[in-house]
């Protein structure tokens, strides 16, 4: 076994941010997912919009980024809601992500009705859930609503893995979920997040998407933001690595597996990847790729109204308004300075990967380092 049996590394070494929802909203299209992906990549305008419609979850996932819990003071209502999404729309969002917390706990609180507003205003629609607390009736209410695709969240092929992550009788629910989704129609994929604790159960995570039919499995690199951080969760390069290779044994399923934030997990491989990566834009004639999308394609917008570039840094010096009290097109045109005028280090700059690379997750970056500008913590040249 060698590091060559991994493949898409082209397409492993664009899909970098592991905050965007492109890498699985597209997998689930028809056409060309990498030149899919290659173009929206490299947009310069608002293409995507996560809105994290509650802070309040009904589970306590050690993988959670935004420590879920509790809602948060002054979260909108349904209506504001809806003039955020129509806004979104005269702005050129055609991806709506919408995600909590827990978005079902707003099934009859006006989650359909935003659902229906994307829809209405012509975009692609796609929620995160947990799943637990989709049932027959909630399920044919997403179908009816529009919904263009149901991600549902397992870190575990079993209960045994997954509920150590979710929490207890999280895998049985989810399963639950994702039957009565496809029974009433609804398009489903799954993700996982992949720690210390479950990645070397990521084959048997394809074999149970292939039994239970499921078109797209997203495997994240997890995060070291909020719980994550605080259980230690994270994985090494070399772990990483592993998780790459593993997965390219995987022989043909009908399951098309995609990647987010496994970049330097690639290692000895990551000069070929940078090549395949350049071949791909260039052919597809995409001149403003970037690693981060932050403010440049895609705005994020917290369950209270503050706005933000990127949701892994959804601190106070990163707001850049209210939708209460802000035109979105205004905050758009005039804010997000710190990620488009991102000055990498030097350091960076003479790296030969640094055209696409570009210093990779500033978020990351400023956890580790209180700079934007600093090299990622997890660039494998930077740490030796």
């Amino acid at each position: 076994m060698t590091s060559e049996l991994i493949k898409d590394s082209g397409l492993i070494f664009l899909t970098e941010c592991p905050a965007t929802p492109l890498t699985h909203i597209l997998a689930l299209n028809n056409g060309d997912y990498a030149e899919s992906i290659g173009r929206l990549l490299g947009s310069r305008g608002p293409v995507d919009a996560t809105l994290y419609l509650t802070r309040a979850c009904n589970l306590r996932c050690t993988t959670c980024y935004v420590s879920a819990s509790k809602p948060l003071p002054n979260e909108l209502n349904v209506d504001e809601w809806i003039r955020v999404v129509d806004e979104l729309s005269e702005l050129g969002v055609r991806y709506l992500y919408l995600l909590g917390g827990e978005p079902l706990l707003l099934l009859n609180r006006g989650l359909l009705d935003i659902i229906k507003r994307g829809k209405e205003n012509g975009m692609v629609v796609s929620i995160s859930t947990n799943g637990t607390l989709v049932s027959e009736d909630s399920a044919v209410k997403l179908r009816n609503s529009g919904v263009d695709q149901v991600q549902v969240s397992l870190d575990g092929p079993n209960p045994v893995v997954n509920d150590l992550i979710r929490g207890r009788g999280s895998f049985r629910k989810a399963i639950n979920a994702v039957k009565h989704l496809k029974e009433a129609g609804v398009p489903v994929t799954l993700s996982y997040t992949v720690t210390i604790i479950n990645a070397d159960y990521v084959k048997d995570l394809v074999k149970l998407a292939v039994d239970l039919r499921i078109p797209v499995v997203t495997f994240v690199r997890v995060q070291e933001f909020g719980r994550a951080s605080e259980w230690g969760l994270g994985i090494s390069n070399e772990l990483a690595h592993e998780v790459l290779i593993k997965l390219s044994e995987v022989n043909p399923t009908g399951v098309k597996v995609v990647y987010s934030g496994f970049r330097f997990g690639l290692l000895s491989l990551i000069r070929r990847a940078y090549g395949e990566a350049e071949e791909l834009l260039n052919r597809l004639k995409v001149v403003n790729y970037g690693t981060c999308p932050a403010g440049k394609s895609r705005l994020v917008i917290d369950s209270n109204g503050d706005i933000y570039g990127c949701e892994l840094l959804m601190k106070p010096e990163f707001r850049e308004g209210n939708v209460k009290q802000d035109e979105l097109g205004k905050v758009w045109v005039s804010g997000f300075r710190a990620f488009r005028n991102r000055t990498p280090s030097s350091l960076c700059v003479t790296c030969p990967f640094f055209k696409l690379c570009q210093g990779g997750c500033p978020a990351r970056a400023y956890v580790k380092y209180s700079s934007l500008n600093s090299p990622d913590p997890q660039c494998p040249f930077i740490r030796n």
